[in-house]
């Protein structure tokens, strides 16, 4: 008689602080907002020379780095002579034009992206120097 009570003593206490933490928990960390337009439908990836995969092509063929920072960096020093270069790894105008739009949409679609937009003007930096 007494084992029955014991466990439902003790069931109760970790439902009872199970709830107690969730409850703490939500006034902790509250719910963030997207900052993203459902109105706004996300493009395809765009191609990459030879389908190679998307990290390849924008850290190891255009050099735009990880994050705002490494594109703002890129953004700063790439020159006609880095473009140059870019034709002869199977790089395309209009590949380029279309990473530019996708990166454009990118940044009216996710106003919480703050690569988009760098990586856009990088895209229309390449295409001026073309």
């Amino acid at each position: 008689m007494l084992k029955p009570l014991l466990i439902s003593t003790l069931l109760i206490s970790a439902s009872t602080l199970s709830f107690a933490e969730l409850t703490l928990s939500e006034k902790v960390r509250p719910q963030i907002k997207s900052l993203v337009n459902p109105d706004i439908q996300r493009l395809a990836l765009p191609p990459t020379p030879n389908n190679m995969s998307l990290p390849a092509y924008g850290q190891g063929i255009i050099g735009w780095g990880t994050g705002p920072e490494g594109a703002a960096a890129r953004l700063a020093n790439i020159t006609k002579a880095d473009v140059e270069k870019l034709k002869t790894q199977d790089v395309t105008l209009e590949m380029v034009q279309t990473w530019q739009k996708f990166y454009e949409n990118e940044t009216q679609r996710n106003a919480g992206n703050p690569t988009a937009p760098i990586r856009a003007e990088l895209m229309k930096k390449i295409v001026s120097l073309w």
